[in-house]
This record gives structure tokens, C-alpha cells and sequence, in this order.
């Protein structure tokens, strides 16, 4: 093979393997911005020890498809482009759907409980055109672009890494003095017995939201952490008014504590 024949083939291979770790690294930035609906430029370029330029051109690409919004130093998404696998972007769909239903029980003026669970956050893209507060120990909270009629208030306390929950003495302060009028909360798993965390000072946080709640208790769950039992139970249902699911959600865990706790149980289909 002559030295020009080799070239060609070399430099083709050197172009294909260029554009495959391009195409590789966009997905996992484009991954890393719907984990926290906003990621900085700084923070992908530390993330992906690439330049802030190499960041933008990322950025740029993603939002002539239609899926970021620029702004702020950063990005945040409006729709999800990339699925990790297809149970993972299945589960995604039912989570917004929950979330959706959660949000139809929000009024104008209340004020709210939301917990560091990623489906009861979603809860705040779904909230329109009202007055609202929001009290919550999630941390990813900063990340969002709520409504602006919203307002978002952070307890403060000890961040726990990589769920990014917010917790301790400071965060039980904060939500003793406050009242609210609706809870939204998620679970890391459920059972007919009670749902539960596996981190004690979630636990905390949980039980303390339920008790300063007035109005209606509302506990977020997608079928994939049902039947799940983690060390640290924070409620038995009778303090819970609604479980919001889905229709994957297995009927006999259903009907168990619909009948014995006599709590409103809403199943809804994935988003479109």
C-alpha cells in the first residue's frame, strides 16, 4: 500500500473516530442536562475536562434541535433528547405524568411542601399562572425555571451528595416555623406496609412536612419502587390523602391500601 493510500485511510479513521467522541460526548452533556434540567458552561466543561468553547459548540447544536434553552451562563432543558435506555425514558414519561396530576391540585395562594423526590420537583414545570409558594429541601430546585408567578423557598441545611436533598437541624427549623396548605412528596420505596427512605435524616424531613401540612397530603410514586423496602419508614398511609401512581403499578398493592387506609388513589398513563 503506497504512503497517499495511507493517509487517506488513516485520516479517514481519524475523522470517524473524532466524530464518534463528539457524538458521544453531546449525548452525555445533553444526558447531564436532563438529570438537572440546568447545567452551567463551567461546570460541563469541568465535568468533561473540555473548554468552555468546546461547551458552547455543544450547547449551540442542541439548541438548533429545539432541546435547551441558553441563558445565564449555561443551559436548561425543554425537551429530552437523549434516552439511556428505553425502560429509563419509559419511567421519565410516567414521573412527568405524576408530577402533571400532582400539579392539577395546586391552588391560587397556597403554599407548598416538596421533598427532595425528583418527581415531586417536577411538580413546579406544571404549576401555572398561580400565585404559589414552595417550601422544599431539594436542592435541584435552584435548577429549575419555574412559573413567575412562583416562588421558591430553600430550607437550608446540610446538602446530601449526589441527590442534592437538603437536611438536618436547620432544614427541621425552617419547616417548624412554616404551615402549609398541600404537601407533595416522593418515596424511595413502597409497600403495603408504609413507604420509606434509605437515609434517616430524609426521614426526618418527611414526617416534619406531613405534620405541618393542613391540607391535603399528596405521595408521589412511579410503578419501578413499588414493592421496595428501604430501612428508615416515615409514613403507614394514614397520614397520606392521595397517592398519585401508575397504570403499570401492581393492582393487589393498590387495592390493599386503598381498602385498609381508605386514602384516593390516582393512576395515570405516561405522557405523550
Amino acid at each position: 500500500m503506497n504512503d497517499i493510500i495511507k493517509k487517506v485511510i488513516n485520516g479517514d479513521y481519524y475523522m470517524k473516530v473524532s466524530k464518534n467522541i463528539v457524538d458521544k460526548r453531546r449525548e452525555e452533556v445533553m444526558k447531564a442536562i436532563q438529570e438537572n434540567n440546568f447545567m452551567t458552561v463551567e461546570d460541563l466543561a469541568k465535568k468533561f475536562n473540555v473548554s468552555e468553547v468546546t461547551i458552547r459548540r455543544d450547547l449551540q447544536y442542541w439548541e438548533d434541535k429545539g432541546a435547551i434553552d441558553r441563558k445565564y451562563g449555561g443551559a436548561s432543558l425543554l425537551q429530552a433528547f437523549i434516552d439511556e435506555d428505553e425502560a429509563e425514558y419509559e419511567r421519565f414519561r410516567y414521573m412527568k405524568s405524576i408530577a402533571k396530576r400532582a400539579a392539577s391540585f395546586v391552588e391560587e395562594g397556597d403554599v407548598l411542601f416538596i421533598n427532595s423526590s425528583m418527581t415531586a420537583l417536577m411538580t413546579m414545570n406544571y404549576i401555572k399562572d398561580k400565585h404559589v409558594t414552595i417550601v422544599t429541601n431539594n436542592a435541584r430546585a435552584i435548577n429549575y425555571d419555574p412559573d413567575a408567578k412562583i416562588t421558591v423557598l430553600l430550607t437550608g441545611g446540610e446538602v446530601r451528595y449526589p441527590k442534592k436533598s437538603i437536611t438536618g437541624g436547620i432544614a427541621l427549623q425552617t419547616l417548624n416555623g412554616i404551615i402549609a396548605d398541600k404537601c407533595i412528596i416522593g418515596c424511595s420505596g413502597l409497600t403495603k406496609d408504609g413507604v420509606s427512605t434509605g437515609y434517616h435524616k430524609e426521614t426526618m424531613v418527611n414526617k416534619l412536612m406531613i405534620q405541618r401540612t393542613k391540607g391535603a397530603k399528596l405521595l408521589l410514586c412511579d410503578h419501578t419502587k413499588v414493592g421496595l423496602t428501604f430501612s428508615f419508614e416515615y409514613s403507614n398511609y394514614d397520614d397520606i390523602d392521595c397517592l398519585i401512581t401508575d397504570i403499570k403499578t401492581d393492582k393487589e398493592i393498590l387495592e390493599y391500601i386503598e381498602d385498609k387506609h381508605k386514602i384516593e388513589i390516582i393512576t395515570v398513563e405516561p405522557i405523550k
